[in-house]
This record gives structure tokens, C-alpha cells and sequence, in this order.
């Protein structure tokens, strides 16, 4: 059977990843069924174009997701396959047309072509090539949106949050949002709106941000009017289904649904969905009513409550302590016995001899109380996976602290400026603890905690660089800072334990 004379079945957007926590495609169960898609398309003589995001390079190791991929890259490689990437794959792009990846099915990657099809010319392409924030391969705001995605979804151990939402869509949610009130607040500042104007948001890929669909489809159109061709297929928006009849999307298997195009040598799109096993035809959905290119999908009136409401969902109120109040009160005990101690030192010693004992507690200090927040983070499993992630950032920074202050911190301008960040970004962290663990144990004192530190890595910084006066400084924050984290682990609110915290498998 010659080309001329094969159905031609269109998928896109199925973001296979390496079969990890942050891999969509492998915790919805997939793989069974791409592969049982596959043995469909091949039993009916088909021929596949698989257009553009194929795989989540956006999250994943590239050399990771290929060798754990190998069986799957196998079996493509059996059918009459064309892959056009994406710009989630835009990473493979430069290797069409080289040596380099010598898997045959690599060896079938194409830039966006045309072919005719019923006396048409149809073009097959993902879809990002016409977006002007997506079409290039640097890394935009999206790209690094996916990335923090990746993130927390390794901290969430899993793509899902207990809500059964995904990750990546609230996250989207909560940007797209945030990016809105950036644009308003533009605005209002600048009343002319300069023509021009690049605005956040549109760095976002019309997945992300659904508001971006009527842009995408101008895009699509103003293609096509320069009589290049006469038919667009493609992806990219997640959004299965026609304009008119020169618009046709083959929608996506990130999400519930399965689907596919199958286009006959005459021309005609069918739309389909892969479901228990077989194919199942279905009504062409309507992209945008009326075939009005540039028709968008309004707004969100209050993009406030959204984020709030993304916010929430991300980081849902714990309904119990948290088992790591021992690890708190060990941490107020060890910086109240080192400020005891540095006071001690501030009275009874005034050589240079004392003043390096000092250096050498406090480094001492800083990474004891870095070890115990990472031991904290490793055995905060049950926690909600922001608190792991503050432990994990209180853990690296202290042991860092430590080296460099016994390295360099001899010398009083840079001990000072050294603990001044320290205590700025520790209480940084406290405070940001306290803000979403909201009704947890230490809550409230950790607020205390974390503003004084913050004031007084300020006061710190400001002083003249005196060993003498920084003798009594230290002590004085690191007895208050102590007794704030002992307060905070052992008085702290107690909450009922009838509801435990549980990452979403």
C-alpha cells in the first residue's frame, strides 16, 4: 500500500515522560494504551504523524527519558511515522537531518510540511510555530513554569495533589493570574498602552493559559492567508476539534481523553477517541463558535480569587502538627546554649583568641541546625510538600553558612555580612512557614520568630564593624531566636490528629 492511498492518523501533546513523580503520561496509565493505539494503526495500513510534544522535555532528562522510552521508540519505529516536535521537544529539532540520534524512529523527525490531500494542501505542524513567545527554542516564562511544576510535583511525589487535581494545571491557574493582575496593574500605570507592549502572559503556550486561544488561532489563520496552503493541522492548545474547514486540532493525551484525527487520502478529518482499547468516533468539536479566528475567551473577572483559590488548592491547610516539633525544640535549645555561650565569651574574653572560639561556635551552630532541618525534610514524608521544601532550602543554607564562616569568617567585616544574610533569609523562611502552615503547631510563634530575625539580620548588617559589639549582637539574636523556636515547639497550638495528611498517589 503506497502513501497515496493510507489513512493518516494525527496525534499530539501526549508529554511522555521518564516514568517518574512528575510524568502525567505514566500516572494516568498511558503506556498500555498508546502501545495498543499503535497496533491499531498499523493493522489498519495507517500511517502516523505524531505533531509536536511528543515528549516533556520541558521536566524531564533527556537521555533519561530516552532509555527508559526504548521499548516505546522501538515500536514507532515499525509504522509509517512522520514526528514534527514541539515546543515541549523543541530540544530535538536540531537533530532532524543529522546523524546524531541514530534510533531509526529519530531518523523520521521533519520540520512542518505540506502534503496534498482531496486537491487541498494540508499542513501539518504542532502549532507553536506561528506564537511569537513559543516559537523559538530559548526558554520563556511557560518553560520555567513547567520547571517549578516539576519541582513541586517531585516534592508532592506525584503529579497529582490530593485534591486530584493536576500540578501542573493549577500551578498554571495561579501564574496565569498572577501574570493578569501584573498586566492590570500595567495598565493602570501606563494609560496609553504602548503598542507593542510584550505582556507576561502571552509567554504563556495557549495550554496554559486558555485566555491565549483566540490569539493562537489568529496566528494559525494569518499562516494560512499568505496562500502557502489551504488546510491547518496541528496541536498544541490541548483543544480538540475544527474551525470551519480549514482549521483542524488533534487535541491531546495529557489529559482524560484519548484523541486523534484520521484523515483520508480525499481529505476528510474524522475526529475519534482511543477508549477501552478501540477507536471510538465522535462529533468534530467546535474550537471557537461561529469560526471567529479572533474571537478569545474572556478574561477571568477577579484574577485575585483565582490565584487565592489556585494557592489553596496547591497548598491546602494541614489539619494536624507536624511530628517535627522535637527537631524545632532542639533547634531553639542548640541557638539559646551557642547565644549563652557567645555571651560568655563577649564577658570573659576580649583576645583575638575568643573571637576565634566565637567564629568557630557559631559555624559549628549553623551546621548542626542545618543537618537537624534536613534530618526534618527527610522525615517529613507525610507533610505537606511545602514544609519539606523550606525545611530542605533552611537545611542547604546553614551548612553552606557553616563552611564558608569557618573558611572566611575570621575576618569581622565578612562575619558580619555573612550572618546578616543568614538571619535574613532564615527568618525569611519562618516567616513563609508560618504564612502556610496557618493553624499549625508553631504557627504563630514562628511569625514572631521569623519578623524578629528579619529586623535583626538589618540591625546586624548595620553595625560598624566591631568584634566587641558584635559579641553581645550575636548572643542577644541567637538567645532570642532560641527561645522563639522552644516556644513555638513546645506551647504551640495542638491540633486534633483524626486527619493526616496524604500525597496523592
Amino acid at each position: 500500500m503506497d502513501g497515496a492511498s493510507r489513512d493518516i492518523f494525527v496525534i499530539s501533546d501526549l508529554h511522555i515522560g521518564d516514568g517518574g513523580v512528575r510524568d502525567n503520561f505514566e500516572t494516568g496509565e498511558k503506556t498500555p494504551q498508546l502501545r495498543a493505539f499503535l497496533d491499531h494503526v498499523g493493522s489498519e495500513g495507517g500511517e502516523l504523524f505524531i505533531l509536536g510534544d511528543l515528549f516533556e522535555l520541558w521536566q524531564m532528562n533527556l537521555s533519561l527519558l530516552l532509555v527508559k522510552r526504548r521499548a516505546l521508540l522501538d515500536q514507532l519505529a515499525t509504522l509509517r511515522l512522520t514526528y514534527v516536535p514541539g515546543n515541549h521537544d523543541v530540544d530535538l529539532a536540531h537533530f532532524i537531518g543529522t546523524d546524531f540520534l541514530h534510533h531509526p524512529f529519530f531518523a523520521r523527525m521533519r520540520a512542518p510540511f505540506v502534503r496534498e490531500l482531496g486537491g487541498k494542501r494540508f499542513r501539518f505542524c504542532h502549532g507553536h510555530e506561528t506564537d511569537p513567545f513559543n516559537a523559538g527554542d530559548d526558554p520563556g516564562f511557560g518553560r520555567m513554569l513547567a520547571i517549578f511544576a516539576g519541582i513541586f510535583e517531585d516534592e508532592n511525589g506525584s503529579p497529582l495533589l490530593r485534591s486530584g487535581e493536576s500540578v501542573e494545571d493549577v500551578l498554571e491557574q495561579f501564574g496565569d493570574s498572577m501574570l493578569t493582575i501584573w498586566r492590570r496593574a500595567q495598565a493602570t500605570l501606563n494609560r496609553r498602552g504602548a503598542k507593542g507592549e510584550v505582556r507576561p502572559s502571552s509567554a504563556l503556550t495557549p495550554a496554559q493559559s486558555p485566555d491565549r486561544l483566540g490569539e493562537h488561532v489568529v496566528g494559525v489563520r494569518a499562516e494560512l492567508e499568505l496562500g502557502a496552503h489551504d488546510v491547518t493541522v496541528l496541536g498544541h492548545t490541548h483543544k480538540a476539534g475544527r474551525i470551519g474547514d480549514w482549521y483542524f486540532n488533534s487535541g491531546s493525551w495529557a489529559g482524560p481523553l484519548n484523541s486523534f484525527l484520521r484523515i483520508s487520502p480525499d481529505g476528510h478529518v474524522r475526529y475519534l477517541e482511543w477508549k477501552d482499547g478501540r477507536a471510538v468516533e465522535r462529533e468534530m468539536p467546535v474550537v471557537i463558535p461561529d469560526a471567529e479566528p479572533g474571537r478569545a475567551p474572556r478574561a477571568p473577572e477577579n484574577p485575585v480569587a483565582a490565584a487565592i483559590s489556585a494557592a489553596r488548592t496547591l497548598f491546602p491547610k494541614p489539619t494536624r502538627p507536624e511530628r517535627s516539633r522535637w527537631i524545632l525544640i532542639a533547634q531553639g535549645a542548640l541557638a539559646i546554649a551557642v547565644g549563652a555561650g557567645v555571651l560568655t565569651i563577649s564577658v570573659g574574653q576580649g583576645s583575638s583568641a575568643g573571637w576565634r572560639l566565637l567564629v568557630s561556635a557559631f559555624a559549628v551552630y549553623a551546621l548542626l541546625d542545618g543537618s537537624l532541618s534536613l534530618f526534618a525534610a527527610s522525615r517529613a514524608s507525610r507533610e505537606p510538600p511545602v514544609r519539606r521544601l523550606l525545611s530542605l532550602v533552611r537545611g542547604v543554607a546553614s551548612l553552606l553558612l557553616g563552611l564558608v564562616v569557618l573558611r572566611r569568617g575570621h575576618v569581622v567585616e565578612v562575619f558580619v555580612i555573612l550572618v546578616g544574610i543568614w538571619a535574613f533569609l532564615s527568618g525569611a523562611l519562618r516567616v513563609a512557614a508560618s504564612v502556610v502552615l496557618k493553624g499549625m503547631v508553631e504557627s504563630r510563634w514562628l511569625l514572631v520568630v521569623g519578623t524578629g530575625s528579619m529586623l535583626a539580620s538589618l540591625v546586624l548588617l548595620s553595625l560598624p564593624a566591631s568584634a566587641a559589639l558584635l559579641k553581645f549582637a550575636l548572643a542577644g539574636y541567637l538567645c532570642y531566636y532560641g527561645a522563639g523556636e522552644l516556644l513555638a515547639g513546645i506551647f504551640g497550638l495542638r491540633l486534633p490528629r483524626r486527619a493526616s495528611f496524604r500525597p496523592s498517589a
